[in-house]
């Protein structure tokens, strides 16, 4: 069973904002322009979305069973080299796993230092998991797909289905909130019930229409 992390009490953005903003040097132009995008879209629904995250990045072989993105985020904060450096960040993820060291007992549990490191390991996560998947990972679905329990491996190949449609995932509140024309949500309905294929291919199409209409 995965443990959620500690709840996200609310917090001043702007100071979460400007924390990041000072880290460009040490995380990259691209985890910093990215982290406050997470921040922005998740907000305090950030600690659910790094359970999701990590979870689905353990199926896509993104992240080991161990690896924690908070964990990424404060060896990130301590490492000597950027994403960019890397031709991969799945190959920054291990030299953060593997060469950089940080003294957890050290690390500020203040609130704001807590959700910096949550913000920037999640970030290096999705980004490495859209990577593994050829597509940009859509933080709103992330979002309301966290709300619905499902499996990982079911929201992984959701991703995997959409990626392949040309639709936007980004969709799917609109689509479960009954706010799509009937064309747009059979379309988004296919790409549902293909996703539940892959990733449940003993149960019957039956089965599987039954399964999406529950969930969604």
């Amino acid at each position: 069973m995965l443990i959620m992390p500690t709840p996200l009490i609310p917090l001043n953005l702007s100071m979460i904002l400007s924390a990041i903003s000072k880290l460009e040097a040490t995380v990259g132009l691209m985890i910093a322009k990215y982290a406050p995008i997470v921040i922005k879209t998740l907000g305090e629904h950030l600690p659910k979305i790094i359970q999701l995250v990590e979870a689905v990045s353990l199926v896509a072989n993104v992240l080991k069973p161990n690896d924690k993105v908070e964990d990424l985020g404060a060896k990130a904060m301590a490492a000597d080299r950027k994403p960019e450096e890397f031709n991969q960040i799945n190959d920054y993820i291990n030299y953060l796993r593997n060469e950089v060291e940080v003294d957890e007992a050290t690390l500020s549990q203040d609130p704001i230092d807590k959700t910096v490191r949550q913000a920037i390991g999640t970030s290096i996560a999705l980004k490495a998991l859209g990577n593994e998947l050829n597509t940009d990972i859509s933080l709103p679905f992330l979002s309301k797909v966290s709300e619905l329990g499902l499996e990982s491996k079911v929201i992984l190949e959701i991703i995997k289905s959409y990626a392949k449609s040309g639709l936007t995932p980004d969709d799917v509140e609109a689509y479960i909130d009954g706010d799509l024309t009937l064309d747009e949500s059979k379309k988004h309905s296919n790409i549902l019930v293909d996703a539940y294929h892959n990733a449940y291919p003993s149960m019957t199409s039956q089965e599987i229409e039954q399964a999406v209409m529950k969930d969604f």
